[in-house]
């Protein structure tokens, strides 16, 4: 989603397993290091440092406070008022661990690092892509989640397009949800293209829909779900322009809750909970090896 561990590849355009595995190791590796990193010297007193950590206090509490912006199907939605998708089923299953109730707090997209840091909410969970120059102001959880950006073409506007190559050039407008990692994509893949940002996923599919664009760059899932909703107007361009991989994101400094968060990620792959929500929420994408139950 927004510039923001945001996209596993639909079963009809896996890599091939060994790169696929290579790359979750690498990131599981890279995430897991960042997010045990804090912004100064560590507390003198290993008490204290549970003492303060986010999962501590949220046991204490008896809540957990979960930050996300409900217009991300099939991650975070709403239907008939109630949020819905695999990040709220995520959650709930996280608060039922601690043992404590959940409480959601929806966000625009672009406020939900600011709320988090600001103290109002315990965790973003929110289709959340972990990279490094977030890193640098937020810690993130081991994947439990992979995509890659791809782009939706204008029919007949983008006609000629066959390739990323046949975007990337003068004359052609690409639209992103600003701060999304789709925008990240786009200008570093289509430079030579107008790139225009909006805030919303829906009014980048407009603009592509009513042929004020020539393609929105945004996550796979989403791209071939707007292009089975408009049939006729738009088309899935099949090439990754980058693969991502959404994490849970929390405060830096915060060692205890990385842990736990870390952990608990594993316990669900293994007991097959994780594998679960793919099934329920993700149909027609194949759950990689890496976060499946073993067999």
């Amino acid at each position: 989603m927004l510039s923001g561990m945001r996209r596993i590849f639909l079963a009809r355009a896996a890599r091939p397993g060994v790169l696929l595995g290579a790359l979750v190791g690498a990131l599981v590796g890279a995430l897991a290091s960042l997010a045990g990193c804090g912004r100064g010297a560590p507390p003198s007193g290993g008490g204290d440092l549970v003492a303060r950590s986010t999962v501590q206090q949220v046991v204490e509490r008896g809540e957990l406070v979960v930050l996300m912006e409900a217009q991300f199907k099939p991650f975070t939605y709403k239907e008939d008022g109630t949020l819905k998708g695999f990040d709220v089923d995520l959650a709930r299953a996280l608060a039922e661990e601690l043992g404590v109730k959940v409480r959601f707090e929806e966000r625009a997209w672009g406020m939900l690092a600011t709320e988090l840091l600001q103290g109002n909410g315990d965790l973003v969970i929110s289709g959340l892509t972990a990279t490094p120059k977030r890193a640098l102001t937020a810690a993130f959880s081991e994947p439990y989640f992979l995509t890659r950006t791809i782009a939706l073409v204008g029919v007949p506007g983008g006609d000629a397009v066959r390739a990323v190559n046949d975007l990337d050039a003068p004359g052609r407008k690409i639209v992103a949800q600003g701060q999304s990692t789709g925008e990240v994509a786009a200008r570093k893949h289509l430079p030579r293209a107008e790139l225009l940002t909006f805030p919303t996923e829906a009014a980048c599919v407009l603009e592509v829909v009513q042929g004020r664009a020539d393609a929105f760059v945004y996550d796979e899932w989403q791209i071939r779900e707007h292009a089975r909703l408009n049939p006729g107007r738009t088309r899935v361009l099949d090439e990754t322009l980058s693969v991502e991989p959404y994490g849970i994101e929390f405060r830096r400094g915060d060692p205890e809750t990385a842990a736990w968060l870390n952990l608990t990620l594993r316990t669900m792959r293994l007991d097959g909970r994780l594998a679960a929500l793919f099934r329920k929420h993700l149909p027609g994408i194949a759950v990689p090896a890496e976060l499946a139950p073993p067999r």
